[in-house]
C-alpha cells in the first residue's frame, strides 16, 4: 500500500509528464515515466508498468538519445521478462545492444554488456539455449572488461541455471563457484550465500540430489556464519522438503525439527509466519504421533486462516481427510474437519468450506 508520501510524489510526476509531454524535455519526461512504470510494477499494476515504459522508449527512440534511450530499453525489456514476455525482451535488449555500440567509452561497455546480459537472459526464457549461453557469455566478458563483478557474478549464475537445465552439471558448478569468488571478491558474502542457495533449488528442481544436497548444506552453514536467520530457516525448510521427496523421511523429520526451531528465533513477521506455516505442514506428514500431527495441522489452518493463504488451508484440509482416510488419525478426527468447515464458512471461503462439507459427507458414511 502506498503512503501519503508516496502518493504526493507520483501524483507530482504525473504532472510533471503532463507538462513535458506539451514539448518540453524528453529525458526529464522519460525520466518520470520510467519512475511512474516502477511504482506501477511495485503495486502489481503490469499492463500500466509496461506502457509507461514503452512510452518512455518511444520518447527516446532516435540515436541521440545516448545513454538514456539504452537505459529506457533495458527497463522496458526488463519488464518485458518479468511480465512474461521474453520475446519482446530479447527485441528490445537487441536493439539495445545496437544503440550501446555507438555510444563513446566506457558507457559502449557497460550499456553493452547490459544489454547482452538482458538478451542472454530473455533467450534462456524462450529455450534458445545455444544463443543464450552466447549472449550471457559476452556479457560476462564484458562486464568482467568493465570491471563490474557483480554484474559477471549474475551473468554466471543465468549461466549456471542454464546449464544445469541443459544436464551440464559440470559447467554449472563451475559458474556457481566463480560466481560465488566474484561477490565475495565485491565483498558480498551474504550475496555468495544466495547463490548456494539458488544452486541447491536448481539441482533439486531436475532431481540432481548428489549436487542439491551438498549446496543445500553450504547455504545453511554459510548463512548461519552470516547471521541470515531468515534465509537459514528458509533454506532448512526446503532442505527438509527435498529430503522427503527423496524418500529419507529420517533425516527428512530431523531436518523440518530443525526449521521449526529456527522459525521460532525470527518472530512473528508475515515472512515467519509463512515459514512457520510450511514448516509444520511438513511435520504434520512425517511425525509418527498422531496426536502431535494433528496439533501441526491445527497450527497450519491458524496461520493460513489469519493470512487468507487459501494453498495452505487447502494443503491442510488435505493432510487432515487422507490422514482420517488411511485410518492415521483417530476417528472422532473427523470433527475437527467439521470445526475447519464452520471456519472457512465464518471466513467467506466458500469453495474450502465447501470441499470440508464435501469431506464430512464422505468421512460419515
Amino acid at each position: 500500500m502506498k503512503n501519503g508520501a508516496q502518493l504526493i510524489r507520483i501524483a507530482r510526476l504525473r504532472r510533471f509528464v503532463g507538462v513535458f509531454a506539451r514539448g518540453g524535455d524528453r529525458e526529464l519526461t522519460a525520466d518520470a515515466l520510467n519512475e511512474l512504470a516502477r511504482a506501477d510494477h511495485a503495486n502489481g499494476f503490469a499492463s500500466d508498468a509496461l506502457r509507461r515504459a514503452r512510452q518512455a522508449a518511444q520518447l527516446l527512440a532516435d540515436e541521440e538519445s545516448g545513454e538514456a534511450g539504452v537505459q529506457a530499453l533495458l527497463h522496458l525489456g526488463s519488464l518485458c521478462l518479468d511480465t512474461g514476455a521474453p520475446d519482446a525482451a530479447a527485441s528490445a535488449a537487441e536493439l539495445a545492444r545496437d544503440r550501446a555500440a555507438t555510444l563513446p567509452e566506457p558507457m559502449r561497455t557497460e550499456m553493452g554488456a547490459a544489454a547482452m546480459l538482458l538478451l542472454g537472459i530473455a533467450q534462456s526464457y524462450a529455450d534458445d539455449i545455444e544463443p543464450a549461453r552466447s549472449s550471457l557469455g559476452t556479457a560476462r566478458d564484458l562486464l568482467i572488461a568493465a570491471r563490474k563483478p557483480t554484474g559477471a557474478a549474475l551473468a554466471l549464475v543465468q549461466q549456471g541455471l542454464l546449464d544445469v537445465a541443459s544436464e551440464r552439471p559440470e559447467a554449472a558448478e563451475l559458474c556457481f563457484l566463480y560466481a560465488r569468488d566474484f561477490y565475495r571478491n565485491a565483498q558480498l558474502p551474504l550475496a555468495s550465500v544466495e547463490v548456494a542457495a539458488v544452486a541447491a533449488r536448481a539441482f533439486a528442481e531436475v532431481d540432481n540430489w548428489k549436487n542439491a544436497d551438498r549446496w543445500f548444506v553450504t547455504s545453511i552453514g554459510e548463512a548461519d556464519l552470516q547471521r541470515a536467520g531468515k534465509l537459514a530457516t528458509e533454506m532448512t525448510i526446503e532442505y527438509a522438503v527435498e529430503l522427503e521427496r527423496a524418500g529419507n523421511a529420517a533425516e527428512a523429520l530431523r531436518a523440518a525439527n530443525d526449521g521449526a526451531r529456527r522459525c521460532a528465533r525470527l518472530g512473528t513477521d508475515e515472512a515467519a509466519s509463512a515459514l512457520r506455516a510450511r514448516v509444520s505442514l511438513q511435520l504434520a506428514r512425517l511425525v509418527e504421533d498422531p496426536r502431535e500431527a494433528l496439533q501441526h495441522v491445527e497450527t497450519v489452518f491458524e496461520i493460513a486462516i489469519a493470512r487468507r493463504d487459501v494453498a495452505t488451508l487447502g494443503d491442510a484440509l488435505d493432510v487432515l481427510v487422507s490422514g482420517l482416510v488411511k485410518e492415521r488419525f483417530p476417528a472422532g478426527s473427523w470433527r475437527l474437519v467439521e470445526r475447519f468447515r464452520d471456519r472457512l464458512t465464518g471466513a467467506a471461503l466458500d469453495a474450502l468450506a465447501a470441499t470440508a462439507e464435501a469431506a464430512l459427507a464422505d468421512l460419515r458414511r
